[in-house]
């Protein structure tokens, strides 16, 4: 088996090659259509359309669908698209001026003929698809064909799926395979209009081969028997059937839906007993969860961030990238919203804002299904709202914005930008958090840093490795350069940490590194940069930028819009973040403490403490200030005493942002 992949691999880089500059690097999970490469994946699902025949909706609710959109999903008799050109053009305009760059189509084939048992009769036109591809093709939009499993298997009940997923290895998923064939000959060899091909979006896989992209939802791993390792397996196989009978190579984005949430949840992947075989399939391109926030009715915000936050990590910790899900609340999706609709609000979308940045989401999805005219819509015409897309829009400019690690400083290893192979873990190792590991030749994480000087600098490296005779190896790389080359010895176990020393000569300003594995076998928790070998202390009085910090936890830095500061502050808090700074005090005395801060209108207040040497030094509140980057400086008194100490700022109410602080001597011991 091993061997045929291989085969298969030369195969496909014989095939074509990637449309990437010189230098750049395919990352896993991102876009490879020309003119999109690298980009990650910003979703919408929708429905195609409306019955344009005035069926009735399902035998809960008789009433005639005249409207342009399809009243109930389950039930379109007819899956095709407004009539009007006008409203076509203007849905696609709306998705692309919100940043959104892939929609993700029904597709429940093959030729409109598959239905779900279980509900009405269902039938999807082919003819809404070309309304579809024929729309975009001017558009700055790609289609992502989506299927689902459920409909795919000829007389489910809901949730069998052994003639779907995965079947016999020789003969795998002959149903969905016939849908998805019906898909590739229409929109690929064969299409009507010789430019629809390109608009299907294509997508890179972990070893950087591209792949048109099918989005799976509601496909079941533990049923029928069927065991984690069969599940997962199936997708390659299906992926190799079908490149061998078309010579189409596609990659799978897969729905991922915990169990304690909607009903056929308990029939899904799991991240802890599926995600690390799903990580080891060449065709599974990222996992994309279509509606994990239906939470049986819980509208309690803080809850379900924290629940969101501990289910995306899950799945971020298998190395899969990771489309986070940001609809707009619970029952947003659907047509016949609950009783109580949250979410489209300006603190939940920051929220939603601060998980993504803070766990590094590959991409992001909603799911706001056409029919609910209350502004989620997920077709918009001109006579309709289109808030979703608005509030999708802001987000996805919140997505946009990367952290920048200031140097000197500490990186967590964790905290790349982008990266392939590798997988994080909790960490044993001083005061916890994640780190890298499972590492293999080839694999590599990049960070975004701005560099205060130009010169050398110290690199501490955090790493551990197992007394197996042999070494690991790494690089340390700028565009094509190579700046440093280290090796990792054993250090005990993968939980045994030791700090290694290398050196790197850096040019001022923003740039991305590159943190290269030669020789795998290890894991790193952390790497600091560092001027000199003697530590840096900041004098009091004086001032303190935010993002010059000695060490720190949780944290993460970006641009500034504040003209008092030096460019970067500080932010994505957590209650128990920190920031640890080294001070020399000249004398004893009252100082004046001001704090240059920011907190959106739409998040309570904020707090803090300053501990000195681990002794309390003061609290404070954080007041709202108009916005993240609408600054205002607080103050408080405190009493230093003169000498070189540690000094620590820890947030105790979350979330705000920092730029300065700044210590002023107000009077002298007498």
């Amino acid at each position: 088996m091993v061997l045929k992949k291989y085969i298969l691999s030369v195969l496909i880089y014989l095939l074509g090659t990637t449309t990437l500059s010189a230098g750049t690097y395919p990352i896993w999970g991102r876009l490879a259509n020309p003119g999109f490469e690298n980009q990650p994946m910003k979703n919408a699902f929708f429905f195609c359309g409306s019955s344009r025949d005035g069926v009735q909706y399902y035998e809960h609710c008789p009433t005639p669908n005249i409207e342009l959109y399809t009243i109930h999903p389950s039930d379109a008799r007819h899956l095709e698209w407004s009539e009007d050109a006008a409203n076509r053009e203007f849905a696609i305009d709306t998705m692309t001026q919100a940043g959104i760059n892939v929609v993700n189509m029904s597709y429940w084939g093959p030729r409109g003929t598959d239905n779900w048992t279980w509900w009405a009769p269902m039938q999807t036109s082919t003819y809404s698809h070309d309304e579809l591809f024929e729309t975009t093709l001017n558009k700055d939009i790609l289609i992502v064909p989506y299927i689902e499993s459920a409909a795919a298997t000829p007389g489910s009940p809901g949730f069998s799926f052994m003639d779907c997923f995965p079947g016999d290895p020789d003969n795998p998923a002959p149903e969905f395979i016939m849908i998805l064939k019906d898909l590739i000959q229409r929109y690929l060899l064969s299409p009507q209009n010789e430019r629809w091909p390109t608009k299907w979006a294509r997508a890179y896989d972990r070893s950087g081969y591209e792949r048109y992209v099918i989005s799976i939802i509601h496909a079941a791993s533990n049923q029928d028997g069927v065991t984690d390792q069969i599940f997962a397996d199936g997708f390659d196989h299906i992926a190799n059937k079908i490149f061998n009978e078309t010579g189409v190579l596609v990659g799978f984005t897969l729905d991922a839906l915990p169990p304690d949430t909607y009903a056929s949840g308990r029939f899904k992947p799991s991240p802890t007993t599926t995600g690390p075989w799903l990580a080891q399939q060449e065709s599974i391109l990222a996992i994309q969860c279509f509606i994990p926030e239906i939470s049986l009715g819980v509208t309690d915000e803080d809850y379900l961030v924290e629940w969101k936050h501990t289910f995306s990590s899950m799945w971020i910790h298998t190395g899969i990238p990771f489309i986070q899900d940001i609809s707009p609340g619970y029952d947003a999706h659907i047509v016949f919203p609950g009783p109580v609709i949250y979410g489209n609000n300006e603190s939940w979308r920051n929220a939603l804002g601060q998980i993504i940045l803070k766990l590094k989401s590959q991409g992001m999805t909603f799911s706001a299904w056409n029919g609910y005219t209350e502004g989620y819509a997920g077709v918009p015409t001109v006579e309709y709202e289109n808030d979703v897309y608005e509030w999708a829009g802001d987000l996805f400019k919140n997505f946009e914005t990367e952290s920048l690690h200031p140097i000197p400083g500490k990186i967590q290893a964790e905290d790349f930008v982008q990266m392939a192979g590798i997988q994080t873990q909790t960490t044993d190792d001083d005061r916890g958090g994640l780190n890298v590991g499972w590492t293999d030749i080839g694999d590599w994480m990049d960070y975004k840093v701005d560099v205060c000087d130009a010169g050398t600098y110290y690199v501490d490296l955090r790493v551990a490795k197992t007394n197996d005779g042999s070494e690991g190896k790494g690089q340390i790389y700028k565009g094509n350069q190579v700046l440093a080359t280290f090796s990792i010895p054993g250090t005990g176990g993968w939980q045994s940490w030791k700090t290694i020393q290398t050196t790197v000569n850096l040019e001022t300003g923003e740039q991305t590194l590159r943190l290269l594995v030669t020789t795998g076998g290890w894991n790193i928790n952390w790497m600091k940069f560092k001027p000199d070998p003697v530590e840096k202390y900041h004098e009091l009085p004086g001032r303190i930028e935010a993002e010059h910090y000695a060490d720190m936890f949780g944290i993460k830095t970006e641009k500034s819009m504040d003209d008092t500061g030096t460019g970067l502050n500080v932010g994505w808090f957590d209650a128990g973040d920190w920031l640890q700074y080294d001070i020399d005090v000249k004398e004893d005395g009252d100082y004046e403490l001001s704090l240059r801060v920011a907190l959106d209108n739409a998040m309570p207040e904020g707090q803090g403490a300053l501990l000195l040497d681990d002794t309390t030094l003061c609290s404070f509140d954080v007041p709202v200030t108009g916005g993240w980057q609408s600054w205002k400086t607080i103050s408080k008194q405190v009493y230093l005493r003169a000498g070189q100490q540690k000094l620590k700022l820890l947030v105790t109410k979350s979330p705000w942002n920092l730029n300065w602080m700044e210590f002023a001597k107000t009077s002298n011991i007498q």
